[in-house]
């Protein structure tokens, strides 16, 4: 990955970034206002707060249905970003999961966050960048994906290196950010100037299901089903942001009226890169062949 690239995508997903990118301290007031033990609770306001995901916590549990993860598996999250999903798997299945990120502050978070979930003995965290992915562990039986290779700017690379730390017939899950009918969010800076802020430029790499289809199919792995739920997406992100409007929240109490101001500003102009700039798909795969490694 290129290094304005990688500067460029670690400062998107800051504290103090285009949208709020909350770490555990602010987390543990807002479960505590809200009487929420994220220890023993999935209540899905645990998850939207922590996810950062427009496919929300029931879109992230199906895909794990999808990919039959039971407690006997080893997972591998991809793009691991402050934890969320491996998180909650944690804690539903109570599966052993490996999560790497490119942004060490990210790798942060998702240790913290692990200890106030009480799942630390059940996931791990290392710092990597998937294009260059190499985990002396290579033995997983499943893995995942959520909104994260549309960040990826050498996709057959990482679906290489992917592979080889794969056992023959593993699942692979992808959530993903797709490319819209007028390109990528990239083409969104020219053409929505509410946009201009909520990210850094240059760090989105869509690509439409069909290319996915290619991709996965020459790195050794054959593709299950595909699905373009934009339109599903579209629909709970609306419904979602309509809720932040209109609910009386005690969130405000602990971040304040601008905190949901920027969060309902988010939802509005992300919903504004829709069908053009943004389409969403779910992918489903499963390794047929190894990779070799070159010599």
């Amino acid at each position: 990955m290129d290094k304005v690239i990688k500067k460029n995508l670690i400062d998107s997903y800051q504290v103090n970034g285009g949208f709020i990118v909350y770490d555990c301290n602010m987390l543990k007031k807002i479960f505590n206002v809200y009487g929420i033990d994220p220890k023993t609770s999935i209540d899905r306001r645990i998850f939207d707060l922590e996810g950062i995901t427009h496919f929300f916590q029931q879109g992230v549990t199906a895909l794990f249905k999808k990919l039959e993860i039971n407690k006997y598996d080893y997972v591998l999250s991809l793009g691991e970003g402050s934890g969320a999903p491996s998180r909650l798997l944690a804690k539903i299945v109570g599966c052993r999961i490996v999560g790497v990120d490119i942004n060490p502050d990210q790798i942060i978070k998702a240790e913290e966050c692990a200890i106030l979930h009480g799942v630390q003995d059940k996931v791990e965290y290392y710092e990597q960048n998937v294009e260059e992915l190499n985990l002396t562990k290579k033995d997983f039986t499943k893995a995942f994906c959520n909104e994260t290779t549309c960040h990826w700017q050498e996709k057959e690379s990482a679906f290489k290196r992917i592979n080889r730390h794969l056992k023959k017939g593993a699942k692979i899950g992808f959530n993903e950010w797709l490319k819209g009918e007028k390109g990528t969010l990239n083409e969104a800076y020219k053409m929505i100037n509410e946009f201009i802020p909520l990210y850094k430029k240059d760090i989105w790499f869509q690509e439409d299901l069909k290319t996915y289809e290619m991709l996965l199919g020459k790195t050794g792995f054959r593709v299950l089903e595909t699905e373009d739920c934009t339109d599903k997406i579209d629909i709970k992100m609306r419904t979602r942001l309509k809720g932040i409007q209109l609910e009386g929240d005690p969130y405000v109490d602990v971040m304040g009226s601008k905190a949901k101001e920027i969060g309902i500003n988010y939802y509005k102009v992300m919903l504004k890169t829709h069908y053009d700039f943004l389409r969403y798909g779910v992918i489903i795969a499963e390794k047929e062949t190894d990779i070799p490694k070159k010599p």
